[in-house]
């Protein structure tokens, strides 16, 4: 007599028989796929799915297959652009990417407990970057902190990563999600109970497949488990271990069986199968089990003939396969609805199956669900909401088309020419491209969302229903500028922000304008420093403008208005300090509190005559400053720069007395003179005469604007505002030290700088000498350097006029010569004749001479 057999959960979860009967319906239909990975982790199923034409690399004209794992949008979109896209992503497994996104835009730093590497994850880490994928519990710098699992670990693991994670993050809040799938779950328990209750546990499944490797951990802890991916393995270890075969055949033993979620219903029934037929009569083995617990399941050749007897046994029932009964929902998880229908055992409604929203439920609701599937055994029925809500949402479709209304949907994926949506959850419609109001390459919108329909046909049970968003929305754009005014308060998310303000989505039809200026009363505040995009805020509507279809809102609007306590908070002659936001012609604008400028008028920074205001403040300076007028109605104060500095001309004898040397800027370039400034406010002017203590042609050859100065004070006129001041005063006079050092009959050397009428100006010693053409025996050059003698030396007021004569110079050098060569009579002769030449000067020339060197 062989040993009892125990049959747990088996067979593909929903997910993935989802994703293979959908891939092997298209290719056996003739259409090309093509994938990235293992659709299921399962050598046979992959090699059956190859057979039947699945590509691992892409296919010309063919269609991308996204694995139950899901993928990173950015990827999807990626592809998209060359091939058509089918989304097999697991229902679950898409619920945790949505919640982790609602999630991370609610502030939660989002740590999930999986494998980093794991397709999955991966997936998940493409539609929140920031996330954190660990196995390992670990310190997060985050004040909330939101736990999620990879689908397929393991609870138990789970709960323990949890209280890690919550003891090493004690300060902060922590949010726990627990997102293993019931599947998983359920068939960890079963593991669990067969190590318990058997001898020997068989897992089927695949050795790549995490979930399968976790159900052989988990009973290998409590009994011996073998773990194989079909039967032919199980031959194999049977030849190797004799105490498995002795197991088997032994009456008093009982044998589990259970498989991963990767692992199909007809490789568990092979295997059971051979070990019925070549271990035991199945009449015996039948009768048996069925003396035995009701956990254990009646085995025959075929488990899904098994199935479709039972449910054909039951159609007669009130509980029984395709009737349609009431629920009432008893419990929300992450993977659907658990619901009570009056059977003694659990009904559950998954995610595919469900007509509304997971976050659209509440327990305690009565809904209305067909029955796919029961298993006694194990007291469960598996449930739909949306096969007996059809009928119904059909007919509410054809209505809103009649009526012109909108019906509710999703975008589930792109296809040829537009694409396939679900209304309601449940009928599938076509939006075209031109319809879809979606831009080329812009990720696909997961949300549920209004359509227009534009076109509805009903032929038997064939349905052709075209919809719009294009439509839609100028509808809806329409009726909000019918509706709204200019002053009504709306709700919108920040969409983007750049240097000039925020653009805000309105009802997920407008973008309206939020300018900087708008933001707060303090003008120094932009939107970047207030606002995120996807923040969700309240708006007023400054301005509409139905024919370009534009809005204008406002933030600072909502705000209290400062201007209205302006006068109780600020007193006039009261001294404020201000910040410079803006530098005019006329004056400079000082923010002195938020949302409150003021003017300070030219008039009121300068005490003298007006300089350029941006030569005494710049943009952001902080300035003290006097109040001097307040005008509340008309927003306006005056403000004093030069009030809190006091009149500089009461102090400008005191800081500057006459005689003092001081430094300032040249600002000005005259015919005359120049214009120096002392200090912002104050000017002197310094006359041409006043500049070098030599003379001066052009005054920009010795002194440029912008030129910083000493200079002495000469005078100080406090009635009529004006100082006198010399630049040459305030260095040495080369004068006096030239005649300190000189005297009439001394030689001197000069270099010529410029030619006159009647002789050369010549630079000596700093000082200028006058050389007169009578006085030399050939013309000579600018630059040229010449010898001669001081024949006057006279003071003239601060300078001396000073006359040299190459001539004398030369005559005295002929003489010198003659006394030491002793030269004969001739040389005395030529220079007798010279002496006489200079000696016989009439007195014109010599008054020629003396007025010619004046200057």
């Amino acid at each position: 007599m062989p040993a009892k057999i125990l049959i747990g959960p088996y067979g593909f979860c929903f997910g993935v028989e989802r994703a293979v009967d959908n891939v092997i319906a298209l290719l056996e239909k003739g259409e090309k796929l093509f994938t990235d990975g293992e659709v299921v982790h399962n050598k046979n199923v992959i090699s059956h799915l190859k057979s039947l034409g699945l590509s691992s690399e892409p296919v010309e004209n063919g269609t991308f297959v996204i694995r139950a794992h899901g993928l990173p949008p950015k990827i999807t979109q990626e592809i998209a652009k060359n091939h058509k896209i089918l989304d097999l992503t697991c229902p679950i497994v898409l619920n945790v990417f949505k919640l982790a996104e609602k999630l991370n835009s609610q502030g939660f730093t989002i740590v999930v407990f999986g494998k980093p590497d794991h397709a999955e994850m991966i997936a998940l880490k493409g539609h929140v970057q920031s996330a954190i994928i660990t196995k390992e519990p670990l310190k997060i710098d985050s004040k909330k902190i939101a736990l999620l699992s990879q689908t397929t670990s393991s609870s138990d693991d789970f709960h323990t990563f949890v209280e890690k994670m919550k003891e090493l993050n004690s300060d902060a809040e922590i949010s726990v999600y627990n997102t293993v799938c019931g599947v998983t779950t359920e068939r960890e328990d079963a593991a669990k109970e067969l190590s318990k209750m058997c001898d020997l546990v068989i897992v089927v499944g695949g050795k790549n497949s995490s979930n399968t490797r976790k159900l052989y951990d988990i009973s290998s802890k409590g009994t011996l488990t073998l773990h194989v991916e079909d039967l032919k393995e199980f031959e194999e270890m049977l030849k190797s271990k004799a105490e498995i075969e002795s197991i088997i055949t032994n009456e008093n033993s009982t044998i589990g069986v259970l498989s991963g979620t990767s692992t199909s219903q007809r490789d568990v029934n092979i295997l059971v199968k051979h070990i019925l037929e070549k271990y035991g009569g199945r009449e015996s083995f039948m009768a048996e089990l069925n003396r035995n617990s009701t956990s254990q399941v009646e085995q025959q050749e075929n488990f899904e003939e098994l199935l479709e007897q039972y449910e054909r046994a039951t159609e007669a029932s009130p509980v029984g396969r395709g009737k349609i009964v009431e629920g009432i929902v008893t419990e929300i998880t992450p993977t659907g609805l658990t619901v009570d229908f009056g059977w003694k055992g659990t009904g559950v409604v998954p995610l595919e199956e469900m007509y509304k929203e997971l976050s659209e439920y509440k327990v305690g609701d009565k809904i209305i669900v067909r029955i796919e599937k029961l298993n006694e055994d194990e007291g469960t029925a598996l449930l739909s909401e949306k096969k007996p809500m059809a009928r119904k949402v059909i007919e509410n479709i054809g209505k809103a088309y009649s009526e012109q209304k909108t019906v509710y949907g999703r975008i589930i994926e792109r296809i040829k020419g537009g694409y396939r949506v679900i209304l309601e959850n449940i009928v599938e419609a076509f939006l075209p491209g031109s319809e879809s109001n979606i831009k080329e390459g812009e990720e696909l919108p997961r949300e549920k969302m209004h359509f227009a329909i534009i076109n509805f046909e009903q032929r038997g049970k064939k349905l052709n229903i075209v919809v719009s968003r294009k439509r839609l929305f100028q509808k809806l754009i329409n009726e909000f500028f019918e509706t709204r005014k200019q002053g009504d308060v709306i709700e919108g998310i920040v969409e983007q922000i750049d240097e000039r303000g925020a653009f805000v989505k309105i009802g997920g039809i407008l973008t309206g304008f939020l300018p900087n200026s708008e933001i707060s009363y303090n003008s120094s505040i932009k939107a970047s420093d207030v606002l995120s995009i996807g923040k969700v805020m309240k708006f007023l509507v400054k301005e509409l403008d139905p024919a370009r279809k534009r809005i204008t809102l406002s933030l600072k609007a909502l705000m209290p208005d400062p201007w209205e306590s302006v006068d109780k908070k600020f007193k006039v002659g009261q001294n404020v300090t201000g910040v410079v936001t803006s530098v005019k012609p006329f004056g400079f604008f000082a923010k002195i509190d938020d949302g409150i400028e003021g003017l300070v008028p030219v008039s009121e920074i300068f005490w003298g005559k007006p300089g350029k205001v941006t030569d005494v403040v710049n943009v952001g300076e902080h300035v003290k400053l006097q109040i001097l007028e307040i005008v509340p109605e008309k927003r306006r104060i005056l403000l004093s720069y030069k009030s809190v500095e006091g009149d500089i001309w009461e102090r400008l004898q005191q800081k500057h007395p006459e005689g003092s040397v001081a430094e300032g800027k040249v600002i000005k370039v005259l015919p005359n003179g120049v214009i120096i400034e002392i200090e912002p406010g104050l000017t002197a002017f310094c006359n041409i005469s006043e500049i070098s203590w030599n003379f001066v042609d052009k005054i920009e050859d010795v002194v440029a604007e912008g030129q910083h100065v000493k200079f002495q004070i000469l005078s100080i006129d406090k009635e009529n505002k004006k100082v006198r001041v010399s630049i040459r005063k305030a260095t040495e006079n080369p004068w006096e030290k030239f005649a300190a050092a000189h005297k009439e009959g001394d030689t001197v050397s000069a270099k010529i700088i410029k030619s006159v009428d009647k002789g050369y100006i010549g630079v000596c010693e700093n000082v200028e000498v006058y050389i007169p053409k009578t006085q030399v025996y050939e013309n000579l050059s600018i630059g040229e350097e010449v010898s001669g003698k001081i024949i006057k030396l006279e003071k003239q007021k601060d300078i001396y006029k000073i006359i040299v004569s190459p001539k004398a110079y030369g005559s005295e050098t002929m003489k010198n010569m003659q006394n030491q060569e002793k030269t004969n009579f001739s040389n005395v002769t030529l220079e007798q004749t010279l002496e006489g030449k200079a000696n016989n000067a009439t007195e014109s020339e010599r008054t020629e001479e003396t007025t010619g060197g004046e200057k």
